[in-house]
């Protein structure tokens, strides 16, 4: 595939850093007008008192673009883990507020995300609360069309990675992750002891689509011949697998892929975890 040449970045003066953050988004809509950072940071502080300052500093004129966005999630979440790599590979600050992962969640975040699941991003009162809508909608923000194309044709190769992966290969891996994680529901990952003896017919139950992903896989490292929101999508998986154990040395694309992704200094400042 031809890929069409991203359009240039942003700098921090034309998103205007010490002035407004135009939150008009092209494809997307528009958002209600635009937002006083300054303002909004004030707001966020009053909010937020406790937790204000622990990622993004005290509201200075430098930093006033980073409060624009804030982050609902879990340090073991790996959905809001991808949604911290696209934010550091983009170059985005933001702030976090940790929603507990037990259910029920607490009812301060329904009001958020009515649906619960983790993360929720707002940006100045647009509120996503899907990582892989994040993730598009942090692209098109941006301007990165070299993460998620504008154009027709590049972009709905992409969208179907990101669709085949969510429903048919996130959950393979997930199969071997539960046993091995000890996950619980109701309480995520490690929420339980790790079940080892469950492992075997897990692998042995995977395997068919493991060998179908390593054959549509891109040989270049990434998933697509470059790298792309499906690569951050799919990162964090790739990361677990690490913690779990899983054999990936058959599989020599996928191998390859977990490799160049997870080497990327940005998925390290996301502060992986399990």
């Amino acid at each position: 595939m031809v890929w069409p040449q991203p359009s240039r970045p942003r700098s921090w003066v034309e998103r205007g850093r010490h002035r407004s953050i135009d939150t008009s988004v092209p494809g997307l809509g528009h958002a209600p007008g635009r937002i006083r950072t300054f303002d909004l940071a004030l707001r966020r502080r009053a909010l937020y008192p406790l937790s204000y300052g622990r990622s993004t500093g005290q509201c200075t004129d430098s930093l006033v673009a980073a409060v624009a966005l804030l982050l609902y999630d879990n340090p073991v979440s790996s959905n809001a883990l991808k949604v911290r790599f696209m934010l550091a590979e983009v170059g985005l600050g933001y702030e976090r507020r940790t929603v507990p992962f037990d259910l029920p969640r607490p009812s301060w975040y329904l009001a958020v995300n009515p649906v619960g699941g983790i993360p929720a991003l707002d940006d100045g009162g647009i509120v996503l609360a899907e990582s892989h809508a994040i993730l598009r909608y942090l692209a098109a923000r941006e301007r990165r069309d070299d993460l998620y194309p504008a154009d027709l044709r590049a972009r709905a190769t992409v969208d179907e990675f990101l669709d085949r992966w969510a429903l048919t290969f996130r959950p393979a891996f997930f199969r071997h992750e539960s046993p091995a994680l000890g996950f619980v529901l109701g309480k995520g990952m490690l929420g339980g002891d790790p079940r080892p003896d469950e492992l075997p017919a897990a692998v042995a139950a995977i395997t068919p689509t493991l060998q179908l992903l390593d054959e549509i896989l891109d040989p270049s490292g990434f998933a697509l011949g470059r790298f792309t929101v499906a690569d951050v999508a799919a990162a964090p998986i790739l990361f677990r697998t690490t913690k779990t154990g899983l054999d990936l040395a058959p599989y020599t694309n996928i191998s390859l892929w977990r490799e160049t992704v997870l080497a990327r200094p940005s998925f390290a400042a996301a502060g992986p975890v399990s």
